[in-house]
């Protein structure tokens, strides 16, 4: 497993050497950190290469995860469970362990399906490193993402749209404005601008709330009266709460930051006054955030300022293009907090004037089969054709796969005699240096003791091949020389 994960975080981390990704550092250098091994530290000076070496590598790094065998306790669990179908979600997560199910299904001739769950995973996420029988994607961008960044055949990918949003469609506010400013603090005698945070990747929070705080400032400092005396609800993200838990605004006139603590967002209650959040706002800013397409659902103006803190998990980030309105999306983006603020008095007087865009974006991102038909039904279906047809034909395997396997064995041991055992307890500073040395120490040994003994087999070599020299010319003067001749012959 060990090795196995090495692979995959490599790999994870080579797609990132694409020229695609040369504007986005912060991309790349989170795999870094994340999951390529640190033996192979020496990849990360290199800038970029061509697409086509990209490929070359990711190729021969899929080569040695087909060395990797099979997990044998996920053919057993398939085994025992018997599945007609396997679906895996979301399969892009960094040196994901997902890869074993799909290739110990594919083994066993069980099709199985990748389900892409969000706007942003084939971009900024880790690789598809095996190939599924089919890939669901939300829509024909995300298609051809999935073949372009992840060598995903296009006859592999099927599009259903985003059937994470569908309740969205048909939902319906939870409660009346009035209850609902209530409960979180604010006037209801006037409009309010909800601020949705981000995650801690995006902007984590110590540096999201000064940001906030220096956009309300400037909105209070306007000489429009519709900004200046306007409402804001601020929603930090779900887990990303920890200085919003301690942060005042209250000289900041009609601020509200609600819910403060760390919730659970698919709970139905979060869902509800999210929905609600959205549903009585006026217009909505942000940093980088999925609550952006949910807004754009309810058809509301969405406003975005760049801001060098996060240039690069805004432009950074190849899923945050898509977003603005150059690319078919719908963000009004500003790159100073003046031209932004003249954004904001422009939709908040007319809302009506960025729903063509919205509406554009719903029907080719979200709901690509029609905005008024459900998606959960099409994937559905596509599972079920999935297991109707059965899979792919598994390609036999290499002899270069199992020479592979045997070359990598040693290599192997040695990560796993230097990975801790699972459930062991985590060490920091001393303890953990002090663990360290004793884990190089007992690895030495063992290297040694390995060396040594290499060692004195390759000394044995001279004299085995003296030896068998020594039998081949005995072989030939008492066999080969004094062979007698055949009869009729001339004794030669």
């Amino acid at each position: 497993m060990p090795l196995a994960r090495a692979i995959r975080g490599t790999m994870d981390f080579v797609r990132y050497l694409d020229p695609r990704y040369a504007d986005a550092p912060v991309l790349r250098n989170r795999m870094y950190r994340k999951v390529l091994p640190s033996w192979l530290g020496l990849l990360n000076r290199i800038r970029s290469m061509r697409p086509s070496r990209v490929n070359r590598l990711l190729r021969g790094l899929q080569a040695c995860e087909r060395a990797v065998p099979v997990s044998a306790s996920m053919t057993q669990f398939l085994d025992s469970q018997a599945p007609d179908v396997l679906v895996v979600s979301p399969l892009i997560d960094a040196a994901s362990d997902q890869v074993d199910a799909v290739r110990a299904a594919r083994a066993a001739g069980i099709p199985v399906m990748a389900a892409i769950a969000s706007w942003d995973n084939l971009t900024n996420k880790g690789h598809i490193r095996v190939q599924p029988d089919a890939v669901a994607v939300w829509n024909e961008r995300q298609k051809l993402e999935a073949v372009e960044l992840h060598g995903v055949e296009p006859d592999r990918v099927v599009v259903t749209g985003a059937q994470p949003f569908d309740h969205w469609f048909e939902r319906r506010p939870s409660q009346s404005r009035s209850d609902f400013c209530r409960m979180v603090g604010l006037p209801d005698d006037r409009p309010f601008v909800l601020f949705t945070g981000s995650s801690v990747f995006i902007a984590r929070s110590e540096h999201e709330v000064p940001f906030v705080r220096e956009w309300i400032e400037g909105m209070r400092a306007s000489t429009d009266p519709l900004l200046r005396e306007a409402a804001i609800l601020v929603r930090p993200h779900p887990f990303n709460p920890v200085a919003w838990t301690t942060a005042d605004f209250s000289d900041l006139g009609a601020v509200a930051i609600w819910p403060r603590a760390r919730y659970t967002p698919v709970a139905e209650e979060a869902r509800a006054t999210l929905f609600d959040s959205l549903s009585y706002c006026q217009a909505v800013v942000g940093i980088n955030t999925s609550a952006m397409i949910e807004a754009a659902i309810l058809g509301k103006p969405v406003l975005s300022l760049l801001s060098p803190t996060f240039a690069g998990t805004q432009d950074g980030t190849l899923h945050f293009r898509y977003l603005r309105p150059e690319n078919g999306g719908f963000v009004r983006v500003a790159s100073s907090i003046h031209e932004h603020l003249e954004q904001l008095t422009t939709v908040l007087r007319d809302p009506a004037l960025v729903r063509s865009e919205t509406e554009r974006f719903v029907g080719s991102f979200l709901r690509p089969h029609g905005v008024g038909t459900p998606c959960t039904p099409i994937l559905a279906d596509a599972i079920q054709r999935l297991a109707a047809q059965g899979a792919a034909p598994e390609e036999r395997e290499r002899v270069t796969s199992r020479v592979q396997r045997v070359l990598f064995w040693p290599l192997a041991a040695m990560l796993w005699l230097g990975t801790p055992a699972p459930g062991a307890p985590e060490l920091s500073g001393a303890g953990l240096s002090q663990a360290a040395r004793a884990a190089g120490r007992r690895l030495g040994r063992r290297t040694s003791r390995v060396a040594r003994a290499a060692i004195r087999d390759l000394r044995k070599v001279p004299r085995h091949v003296m030896r068998s020299l020594r039998l081949a010319r005995y072989y030939v003067a008492t066999v080969v020389l004094q062979r007698p001749a055949k009869p009729g012959g001339d004794g030669r």
